[in-house]
């Protein structure tokens, strides 16, 4: 099956997920554990399965009654392992958390970094790491980041966008796979953001980009980490290094 077919198959693949309903608890529903992995596993499985019979179907409808099997095949191969990325993406919420909280305040964090009300709005990472920079299917990477946020005097608090994402290199190309805003309202100064990002044992191995951005006061910033998922790693440290512009 050539490059032309293989693109057409997921083209229509992402175009029929968008529709799928999972039927699942709405974004910030509390859930425990066990509620957790069942919304997972039930999301990826319509996602998933979706793609897969879409994929083989079209593969045997365009590798001709001489290769139906084939095509089939095929198509179903290329349609479930792009379904299955989509729908880690589309199902995100049920495989990562993100928890920000205040660790100084809007005078301390102002000398330590020099603020002054001539700046106007400022939003700034200045750390954000992922452990371990190598892992495996079915393990989990922690996020571990920091921000600040300011204001001219006379602001006291603030609406946060604070947003988590991945990305996934296919080929030479980076495939935005999904992303999570979540909102705050802070106090000016520094806050600390821990979470973690599950990794589902049947996701595909290759390199993978977890990006934060903070938004706030019209002012945006981002940081990006990329680590490697391969069969077979235990994991790889990571050494602190301060959020690239």
């Amino acid at each position: 099956m050539n490059t032309t077919v293989m693109k057409l198959i997921a083209l229509l693949v992402v175009t029929a997920l968008l529709t799928v309903s999972c039927g699942l608890p709405p974004a910030g529903t509390a859930l425990t554990a066990d509620q957790r992995s069942s919304a997972q596993k039930s999301c990826i499985a319509q996602y998933t399965a979706g793609g897969a019979v879409l994929g083989g179907l079209l593969g045997a409808a365009l590798g001709g009654r001489h290769s139906w099997g084939t095509g089939a095949a095929v198509g179903a191969a290329a349609g479930g392992a792009l379904a299955f990325l989509i729908a880690w993406g589309k199902c995100m919420e049920y495989y990562s958390d993100l928890a920000s909280f205040p660790v100084a305040g809007a005078a301390e964090t102002a000398q330590r970094v020099g603020y002054t009300d001539s700046q106007g709005y400022v939003t700034k990472i200045e750390n954000f790491n992922v452990t371990p920079n190598q892992t495996a299917p079915g393990k989990a990477v922690q996020m571990d980041g920091s921000y600040y946020v300011m204001a001219p005097k006379g602001t006291k608090e603030v609406k946060v966008t604070e947003t988590r994402s991945v990305a996934y290199l296919d080929g030479q190309e980076w495939k935005d796979l999904g992303s999570i805003p979540q909102d705050v309202t802070s106090q000016l100064g520094t806050r600390n953001a821990k979470g973690s990002f599950d990794l589902p044992a049947d996701v595909p191995e290759g390199r993978y980009r977890m990006t934060m951005r903070v938004a706030a006061n019209g002012k945006e910033d981002a940081a990006t980490r990329e680590i490697i998922v391969k069969k077979g790693l235990a994991g790889v440290p990571v050494i602190t290094i301060v959020a690239s512009r």
